[in-house]
């Protein structure tokens, strides 16, 4: 598209006085009926072909607005829709539920530094994808999607899976350092790499380092078009929490960043740092409170199992200056493995990576320090709950031994003396005692190595 005339039509349609809201909205309905009526050939249309028709069914309209129309409106002509990120994803049964009357097209656009972020659409409900997520073992069918855009404003085009600056890309001097995020696991990925970005919804009341999308069943898909990127995002179902103010937050780095937004436990509100100088877009997001099911949601929240007073009573711990690691019978390599774990306690959280210096979650911390022994373990706690042989308490446990949790499901490595060593949302790389919480299986990993 031709930059001047892009930038024109953005000058003219971005409203100089407040324009009648119903009016606006009945124009972005009108945008989204037209779109709606081409979703089922999304798997036909190139993504080129798409644009192309996207952009003659709304010019005319767009046209006759340009005095009444605010930024919603740009949004709506503008980009992508909901529907068709969703589309070009491979997923037609969520684009189709995004073109339906469940969905909420929002098309909100804020402005963070050099970059425009957009809130395209959220939906909500029962198997809505094509692909449906698994969690610990069984089928998450109640699901929230939510789909934004991520745009340049100095011109630059946001890379795409081919180029190497993708999974690198500086959205703000503050960007934190690592590699890639999750992908969806039931969907190829568009990308093999991602940008260094976190999107996610957040819970009124409810302390957000905790209670994001890295606890909450999340995964998001990447893709870019026409230098912007498009990150369709799914979680558990957040309607439950209807009846408290709900958000969702976009920032640079791997996971929610508490320098960029406050959060007051007094109220439980979430809001924006003003100074913060990185990006930190904060949307509300609009759902129907009729659908708050206050029961569902405390039963939920129990289950994570996050802020319980007994995990912390035990979380933070030291090891006295007396401490050390000392080898099992017959397990040098274990105890090997725990020492050199330690050196990287003070190290970032970072969900969906596994670096020891710039961040990593738990199952990426454990897999990494074995991966320096040559001992190689998956990314994930069910599968390095299979490797190795069981222990059968914490008092038979040696040092290397690896401790899993459930709620939610959590790795770490036993330092002997009832302490851990283990990666730990909104803590970083931290030493505790590894009762913290119940412990659902300990596992043997070098058994019967020898130096």
């Amino acid at each position: 598209m031709d930059k001047k005339l892009d930038d024109a039509l953005r000058n003219a349609l971005m409203p100089r006085d407040e324009a009648d809201l119903r009016l606006n909205r009945k124009i972005v309905n009108h945008a989204k009926e037209q779109r709606a009526m081409t979703q089922r050939e999304i798997t036909q249309r190139t993504m080129t072909a798409k644009r192309t028709g996207k952009l003659t069914a709304v010019a005319s309209a767009a046209a006759v607005v340009l005095c009444v129309s605010s930024i919603t409106v740009y949004a709506a002509w503008r980009y992508l829709s909901s529907s068709e990120v969703a589309g070009s994803a491979g997923d037609i049964s969520l684009a189709e539920a995004f073109a339906g009357e469940q969905a909420l097209l929002i098309n909100e656009t804020q402005s963070c530094g050099d970059y425009r972020v957009i809130l395209l659409g959220i939906v909500s409900g029962e198997a809505l994808s094509a692909y449906p997520h698994e969690h610990n073992g069984s089928i998450a069918g109640d699901r929230t999607y939510a789909v934004i855009a991520v745009e340049n404003g100095n011109g630059m085009a946001m890379p795409d899976g081919s180029q190497e600056a993708y999974g690198k890309t500086e959205l703000s001097r503050n960007l934190s350092s690592g590699d890639t995020g999750k992908e969806r696991s039931a969907c190829e990925p568009i990308c093999a790499g991602k940008p260094e970005l976190f999107a996610s919804p957040l819970i009124g009341g409810y302390n957000p380092a905790l209670y994001n999308l890295a606890g909450m069943a999340g995964n998001y898909t990447d893709i870019t078009e026409d230098g912007v990127l498009y990150r369709l995002i799914e979680c558990d179902n957040v309607e439950i929490f209807a009846d408290h103010d709900l958000y969702l937050c976009v920032t640079e780095g791997t996971f929610y960043n508490r320098e960029a937004y406050r959060y007051d436990e007094a109220t439980g509100e979430i809001s924006r740092n003003e100074e913060y100088e990185g990006l930190n877009a904060l949307f509300a997001l609009p759902v129907d409170a009729s659908k708050a099911n206050p029961e569902k949601a405390a039963e939920y929240i129990a289950a994570l199992g996050f802020e319980s007073d007994y995990a912390k009573e035990k979380l933070s711990a030291e090891l006295d200056d007396s401490f050390e690691v000392e080898a099992g019978e017959g397990n040098p390599w274990g105890a090997e493995a725990a020492e050199y774990a330690l050196q990287f306690v003070g190290n970032p959280y970072a969900w969906g990576e596994e670096s020891l210096t710039q961040g990593t979650d738990s199952s990426g911390f454990t897999k990494s320090v074995y991966a320096h022994f040559g001992v190689s373990l998956p990314h994930n706690t069910t599968g390095q709950r299979e490797i190795g042989t069981e222990v059968e308490t914490l008092d038979s446990a040696q040092p290397g031994d690896l401790i899993f949790y459930e709620t939610p499901a959590h790795a770490a490595i036993y330092l002997g003396e009832g302490m851990v060593v283990h990666a730990m949302p909104e803590m970083g790389v931290c030493i505790s005692e590894a009762d913290f919480d119940e412990i659902s299986e300990i596992r043997r990993i070098v058994d019967g190595c020898e130096d």
